[in-house]
C-alpha cells in the first residue's frame, strides 16, 4: 500500500517534462521541517521537496526569487536552482493543497561539525553568501518574522500552552524542569530584543547550519534550503551557525569549534563591537525559535513527543552552555 508521502511525492513529479523514465527514492538524509526525494531521469539527478510547515506559496516565490538573484552572483559553492514544472512555475500546488518544489542535484556529503576543516569552511561559507545577500534589494516582506519578533512570532505558544504540552506525553513531562528554565531564558530574552532590532539589517538565509551544507572534501559544495529566508539583524546569520555547534555531543572542544566559525565567518563580514557583545543573546534567540517552532509542530500534530523532547534537550543545553561560558570573538 502507498503512503500518502509517496502518492504525494508520485504526484509531484508527474507535474514536470521527464524526457524518460523515472524513479523516486528517499534521500538519505531529510530535514526535519520537509519531505525530500531523490528524482533520477536518465544521468540526471534532482531534490523534490514537499513542503510541511505551510502552504504559502508566496512565501516558496519569494525563496525561489532569491535563489534567482543569487544565480547570478559569483559564489564559490552551489545553491539550489528551482525546475520549471508543465505549467511553467517553479512551485507545484497538490490537490491536497500541499506545496512541492523541484530543485538540480548538487554534489557533495554533508559536513561534520567534529572536523575542524569543515566548521572553518561553513564558517567562511556562511560569511561568504552574508556579504552576498547584503546587496540584495527586495521590495517583498519576506513571510517569516525576524528572530527578534519571537514574542509575536509565537503569540500562541504562550508560558500555559508550553508547560501544557507535558500533559500530553510521559516524555515531555520529565523535561518539566528544562521547558521552565527554556520559558525563563525567553522572558529574559525578550527585554533585549529591542536592543537587537537595532543592530544592522539585511537578507539572511536564516538557516545555515551543517545539516543544510553539502561538502566535497574540506570544501563546502552547496548551501542548501533557502526556506527560512527573511530579512533580520545580519550578526544572526552567524550566530544560527553557532548554535549547531552547541549540542551534548560536541561538548568537547565547544569553544574552539566555535571561534574557529566566528574567525572565518568575519573574513568576509567583519562584525562591530555592538554585534560581537550580543551574539549569546541571538544565539539564545535561535535556541529558543528553534525550541518554540518544535512545540507548536507537535501542539500540532506533525512531530511525535520523542522529536520535541531532544529538541527540548538540546535547546536547554545550548542556553546553559552559552551562560557559564563567556564568547571572546
Amino acid at each position: 500500500m502507498v503512503s500518502d508521502i509517496e502518492q504525494q511525492a508520485a504526484d509531484a513529479a508527474s507535474r514536470y517534462g521527464w524526457q524518460g523514465p523515472f524513479r523516486t527514492e528517499a534521500a538519505a538524509v531529510s530535514g526535519m521541517n520537509n519531505t525530500t526525494r531523490i528524482i533520477s531521469c536518465g544521468k540526471d539527478k534532482y531534490v523534490l521537496r514537499l513542503y510541511n510547515n505551510h502552504g504559502d506559496a508566496d512565501t516558496v516565490r519569494l525563496e525561489h526569487d532569491m535563489l534567482k538573484a543569487l544565480s547570478n552572483k559569483y559564489l564559490t559553492f552551489r545553491i539550489p536552482s528551482p525546475v520549471y514544472n508543465l505549467d511553467g512555475s517553479t512551485i507545484t500546488e497538490l490537490p491536497d493543497g500541499k506545496l512541492a518544489c523541484l530543485f538540480t542535484y548538487i554534489e557533495g556529503e554533508r559536513p561534520s561539525p567534529e572536523k575542524s576543516a569543515h566548521v572553518k569552511a561553513l564558517g567562511a561559507a556562511c560569511g561568504e553568501l552574508s556579504r552576498i545577500l547584503s546587496g540584495i534589494k527586495f521590495k517583498a516582506a519576506s513571510g517569516y518574522s525576524p528572530y527578534y519578533d519571537l514574542a509575536e512570532t509565537y503569540a500562541s505558544m504562550d508560558k500555559a500552552s508550553l508547560l501544557g504540552l507535558a500533559d500530553s506525553d510521559a516524555g515531555i513531562a520529565e523535561r518539566i524542569p528544562k521547558l521552565e528554565y527554556l520559558q525563563n531564558e525567553r522572558e529574559r530574552v525578550l527585554q533585549a530584543c529591542k536592543n537587537v532590532a537595532q543592530l544592522p539589517q539585511q537578507w539572511i538565509h536564516g538557516d545555515i547550519c551543517f545539516g543544510n551544507a553539502l561538502s566535497i572534501g574540506d570544501a563546502i559544495s552547496g548551501i542548501l534550503d533557502f526556506e527560512f529566508v527573511t530579512m533580520d539583524c545580519r550578526a544572526m546569520e552567524l550566530a544560527v551557525l553557532l548554535v549547531d555547534l552547541l549540542k551534548p555531543e560536541l561538548a568537547i572542544g565547544s569553544k574552539e569549534r566555535l571561534e574557529l566559525a566566528a574567525r572565518a565567518f568575519q573574513t568576509a563580514v567583519p562584525l562591530s563591537s555592538e554585534e560581537r557583545n550580543l551574539l549569546p543573546t541571538l544565539m539564545k534567540l535561535r535556541l529558543l525559535d528553534v525550541a518554540l517552532h518544535f512545540a507548536v509542530r507537535y501542539r500540532d500534530g506533525l512531530d511525535g513527543p520523542e522529536v520535541l523532547a531532544d529538541i527540548v534537550d538540546n535547546c536547554a543545553f545550548g542556553c546553559e552552555w552559552l551562560a557559564f561560558n563567556p564568547l571572546d570573538f
